[in-house]
């Protein structure tokens, strides 16, 4: 079985007040899982995800797990939420396990905490690649706020060496802001969603981004920012034309770029 999961960029970090909101790309993860005779992971992590998986709902054999993806890992566009559902989807799906959505975004959101790739569960970012569209969710609480469609605008993309675990921002006091980001909330629950993007990625500016996010502006984008805790940079366009320029001139100052839109389609069985 193929399942395949999108990432996506930050609009608010739950990091703060627990409440998080992400939106989805076209930036597809397939994750292979075949019945095996014995247990073949890529990783520990992924390992630990299916062990949780096996022991809440009781599942017996053994896997093998592939994955083909065009989400760069440690970047903030949400890699270990778009492996985590599909894992857990697939899984359900080959055991023929009857579940609710709500039920397997709070299960893999623990399953994401025990195996220590999300500090919060990142339960935003699971509903995101779930549903596709934005979510908004209380990540304490493991609890679906609200989901929405999206424009379907260009997205550039761009990346550099430096990657940023959520795990290492556990120990960060994010206190100081609870007010900025109940007024951030307030933003999104009006309808603004590309301006609290952009609003939150300013609490994680380590001064590095000033260059790519001017370029990016001087190239037709409306909008740019750090995609949350980052270190991916977004620019946001209405129309394809302004992305090519922009690519050549973060290309020769040396980022990765990455051409995408967001989207509303969320997982998916795929064909191999």
């Amino acid at each position: 079985m193929i399942v395949e999961a999108n990432g996506g960029i930050s609009i608010i970090s739950a990091f703060v007040n627990g409440h998080g909101a992400a939106a989805a790309l076209k930036l597809p993860m397939q994750t292979e899982i075949t019945p095996t005779d014995q247990d073949s992971f890529p990783s520990t992590e992924i390992g630990k995800l299916v062990d949780y998986i096996r022991n809440i709902y009781k599942i017996s054999g053994n896997y093998s797990i592939s994955i083909r993806s065009e989400i760069p890992p440690g970047m903030g566009l949400k890699s270990s939420s778009a492996l985590a559902i599909s894992v857990v989807f697939g899984l359900l799906k080959m055991n023929s396990i009857n579940f609710t959505d709500n039920e397997i975004l709070r299960n893999a959101a623990r399953a994401s905490i025990y195996n220590n790739t999300s500090v919060t569960g990142a339960m935003d970012d699971l509903a995101m690649s779930y549903y596709g569209g934005y979510c908004l969710t209380d990540n304490g609480n493991f609890r679906l706020l609200s989901r929405h469609e999206l424009e379907e605008d260009f997205v550039l993309i761009c990346t550099g060496k430096d990657t940023v675990e959520s795990i290492n921002l556990k120990k960060k006091d994010f206190s100081p802001y609870i007010n900025f980001y109940n007024r951030l909330e307030d933003n999104l629950k009006a309808g603004r969603v590309y301006e609290t993007m952009v609003l939150n990625g300013l609490i994680f500016d380590d001064g590095n981004d000033s260059k790519a996010v001017k370029t990016i502006l001087a190239t037709g984008a409306f909008l740019a920012g750090r995609s949350g805790k980052g270190p991916a940079i977004f620019g946001l366009y209405k129309s394809e034309e302004h992305i090519d320029r922009a690519s050549k001139l973060l290309l020769s100052d040396g980022y990765s770029i990455i051409k995408s839109r967001f989207n509303n389609r969320g997982i998916h069985i795929s064909e191999p």
